[in-house]
């Protein structure tokens, strides 16, 4: 039986979480995430999948690259893109992506300003194609919706609300 101090992550073998000090950070449950990317291919998907319409090679941040920066960073609470700017050296983040340097805000700009409809489609396909990943790892035998309409009274500020209408 490994302890934590032999703990090695499937995602990158040569990474290992122990308690010895050393390089430290404060985003260290990425590396949950980054197991979880690794077991169901989240990061594959987006390469497989995502749909740009930019003719330019973009050799230190790929397209694909930026989406999933994007989905690690908001993730760990860094929800606007001024963050990457912050984070563009951070040790855990680089070594997680496998990059010398994180893209800047301004490649993230640029980025969003080539998202299309056919951007957020091909998005929704690897959305798909990872529920189906999940759902063939641990089935479900029923799904739950919760579908309210803005009409409702408590629209957009249902935490707390007293408002409860069943159909």
């Amino acid at each position: 039986m490994a302890s934590v101090q032999e703990l090695r992550l499937n995602f990158n073998p040569r990474m290992k979480v122990n308690f010895k000090g050393g390089d430290l950070t404060s985003d260290t449950g990425l590396l949950l995430y980054k197991e979880f990317d690794h077991k169901i291919g989240l990061s594959e998907a987006v390469k497989q999948f995502l749909v740009v319409d930019d003719p330019v090679h973009h050799r230190d941040h790929p397209n694909d690259d930026v989406v999933v920066q994007k989905i690690y960073q908001h993730v760990a609470g860094y929800h606007t893109d001024d963050h990457a700017d912050d984070l563009c050296h951070e040790p855990l983040l680089t070594a997680m992506l496998g990059k010398q340097r994180l893209a800047s805000q301004p490649t993230i700009s640029r980025f969003n300003e080539k998202a299309t409809i056919a951007t957020a489609k091909s998005l929704e396909k690897v959305n798909e194609v990872l529920q189906g990943r999940v759902y063939a790892i641990e089935p479900r035998d029923q799904l739950v919706m919760d579908l309210d309409s803005s009409g409702f009274a408590a629209y957009g500020d249902q935490h707390g609300a007293n408002y409860n209408h069943h159909y």
